[in-house]
């Protein structure tokens, strides 16, 4: 006995069923898609906070690496969140152009991120050896002669209470502070902050200044950061690697979608590509006669 034939609109209604149809796909960018743009906006605060109040004391210690990394960060989070209300306009009502602008721009995005997080993983390594090589050049040649970097590392000095790059005798690589010298140190390494706080008399071991010095707490403020940073960063590009891979499976079914029925139906028959059980005309009681 042979089977019954399955017919084509009966195939068709079964495929655009569950989460293979278009619609299915389509609900799954959007719920993904939510989570990812709750996630870039984690980002960009996380950025833009980095931006406006720790990029001074990094620009302090020549780490331009870092302040680079993160202004790449905040333009990816900026066009990622631009990309993903796109993606929800263009997903929903299917526009098969704008879908795979998005795509690419999504594509950038997430490169971009990935090059990010391995270099503040990376900057990790070594930082707070660097971060003190950096600090006692800036004791020996700047720090009287850059107005700016000599403010910079006052308020560093009193915001992270230390004093030098390893330790308060950093101070007499500078030419104008010596222990022979009226001062040692700069006023901002006391403890009780006033003018001249600095200036002796009170012998080569000033129990007002902070003895330990600025690397260690400048590698504190820094690496939990640049941990915390990369790891919403991977986290961003984790969940936009679903989100590309769902996007490119429904441009693909689209694109299918359309090229059938571009051969069956009338071009005044095409409505939206997702409702392709609905394009098949009924036939006529006299047509089957």
């Amino acid at each position: 006995m042979s089977s019954t034939p399955i017919k084509k609109s009966d195939r068709l209604a079964s495929n655009n069923k569950g989460f293979c149809s278009v619609f299915g796909i389509k609900a799954a960018i959007i719920i993904v898609g939510f989570i990812l743009f709750v996630a870039v906006l984690l980002l960009l605060y996380l950025s833009s906070w980095t931006i406006l109040t720790k990029h001074k004391y990094a620009l302090l210690a020549s780490a331009y690496l870092y302040t680079t990394t993160t202004y790449f960060l905040l333009l990816s989070a900026i066009i990622t969140c631009i990309a993903i209300i796109v993606l929800f306009i263009t997903s929903w009502n299917e526009y098969q152009k704008g879908l795979k602008l998005t795509l690419l721009i999504l594509t950038l995005t997430f490169a971009f991120e990935i090059t990010a997080s391995l270099l503040e993983f990376g900057y990790t390594v070594n930082l707070e050896e660097r971060l003190s090589k950096n600090l006692l050049e800036t004791i020996q040649d700047k720090y009287l002669f850059d107005s700016g970097k000599t403010e910079t590392f006052d308020q560093m000095q009193k915001f992270l209470r230390c004093c030098g790059s390893k330790s308060f005798k950093d101070w007499q690589l500078n030419p104008n502070f010596n222990i022979s010298m009226a001062s040692a140190v700069p006023d901002s390494c006391c403890k009780s902050y006033e003018p001249k706080c600095a200036q002796k008399p009170y012998g080569k071991h000033p129990s007002n200044i902070f003895y330990k010095g600025c690397s260690p707490a400048l590698y504190n403020f820094y690496h939990t950061h640049l941990v915390t940073l990369g790891c919403v960063t991977v986290g961003v590009a984790f969940l936009q690697i679903f989100i590309i891979i769902l996007l490119v499976w429904l441009i693909k079914r689209l694109e299918k979608i359309r090229t059938r029925n571009e051969s069956i139906l009338p071009a005044n028959k095409v409505r939206r590509l997702s409702n392709e059980i609905t394009y098949y005309p009924i036939q006529s009681s006299a047509s089957v006669k």
